[in-house]
């Protein structure tokens, strides 16, 4: 047994898919008519209402009937929502819930309502977005899911009005999520830049070590440490610029853009995922951050350690000078004719020299030998 379906209300939408009109069966057709993205004047037969406004605020309300024109003032909060219409008659007053459930005081409502959105006359609904959502102020949700919910742009929940906060946030599109992830974006592309400033140093230490030559003069656990470190900063950086386009994408409403930029995306996070662990796995190894600051400390000069007591100099061809052991405030005099031999005496202190001085005979000629007879 087929189900029978009963049209009620027919919409229509224009090229640029803005609602253009509202036709319940058995009543005279409604017409919008838009100024940029804001409804300026609400047709219906010899009736209108138009809408003036300052910028984005609401001020006045028009409304012509074959009786006359009725000029009414509109008092606003900071969320553009309508709470007083004014005229020489008197005030109405109107009142809403946190989601924006509306009950009009002391006469007929504003065609403005909750947020500055226009009221649907068949459903009491707002159609946000000019017409891209409809919202249930009664429900507190929007009455059609994101398609592309819960894993696309459409977010966790697909029914969501401004993420569950709608005192302090508005959705005039329809689509808060979408700028949401747009925002997170942004703040996440900040955070990166910030990360990889001069107050975080495994960035730079990482990036200095192969400015100076890591690859080819340290050893390849510390060189790898400093290669993954700097190819997971950069990938994570990339990220956040990818992911502010595919949020771009996403309020431009351009599928083909997003499954490609969300595809890059889950590339780049996959290879900084994996860059991420190996540098977790180099410098697990005790001194590997270490290594790397001596090295960038002596600009790409390979520190070996000393023994921590050097031995006593021989006396002989391999022994030190003079102007190394003696210290020059102590004036020394060599004869011509004398060999000298400098070393540390033990026990008298490394800074203490003694010289052995050893004379020798200078050559003479056979002429001045002396002959015995």
């Amino acid at each position: 047994m087929s189900e029978s379906k009963v049209c009620v209300c027919r919409y229509s939408y224009n090229a640029l898919d803005l609602l253009t009109g509202v036709e319940p069966v058995g009543q005279q057709a409604l017409q919008r008519f838009y100024c940029g993205d804001l409804l300026a004047t609400d047709l219906q037969g010899a009736a209108s209402q138009s809408v003036f406004q300052q910028g984005n605020q609401p001020l006045a309300l028009q409304t012509r009937k074959s009786g006359g024109i009725n000029n009414r003032l509109l008092a606003t909060d900071q969320q553009r929502s309508v709470l007083q219409v004014a005229d020489p008659d008197g005030s109405v007053h109107q009142v809403y819930s946190p989601y924006g459930h509306r009950r009009v005081e002391g006469g007929p409502g504003s065609l403005l309502g909750f947020a500055g959105e226009a009221v649907d006359p068949f459903t009491g609904h707002y159609l946000l977005g000019n017409g891209h959502r409809m919202f249930n102020p009664v429900l507190m949700r929007f009455n059609r899911p994101d398609g592309l919910s819960p894993f696309g742009r459409g977010g966790l929940n697909p029914y969501a009005y401004c993420l569950g906060d709608p005192v302090n946030f508005s959705d005039p599109t329809g689509r808060f999520a979408e700028i949401g992830r747009f925002i997170a974006s942004m703040l996440s592309l900040l955070n990166t830049g910030l990360g990889m400033t001069r107050p975080i140093p495994s960035f730079n230490l990482a990036k200095d070590a192969l400015r100076y030559g890591a690859l080819r003069k340290l050893p390849p656990r510390q060189s790898f440490a400093a290669t993954s470190t700097v190819v997971a900063s950069g990938l994570i950086l990339t990220i956040g610029v990818v992911g502010v386009g595919s949020a771009v994408a996403a309020i431009a409403d351009d599928p083909g853009a997003i499954k490609i930029l969300g595809s890059v995306v889950l590339g780049l996070t996959t290879l900084a995922s994996a860059s991420r662990v190996g540098t977790y796995w180099a410098v697990r190894k005790p001194g590997t951050e270490a290594a790397l600051m001596s090295f960038v400390k002596n600009k790409g000069k390979v520190s070996t350690a000393s023994p921590t007591a050097s031995p006593l100099p021989s006396v002989g061809p391999s022994a030190p000078s003079l102007e190394s052991v003696i210290s020059r405030s102590e004036p020394l005099v060599i004869g011509v004719k004398r060999n000298h031999d400098t070393m540390l005496e033990p026990g008298l202190g490394p800074d203490r020299v003694m010289l052995k001085a050893h004379r020798t005979l200078a050559p003479t000629n056979a002429a001045r030998k002396i002959r015995r007879r």
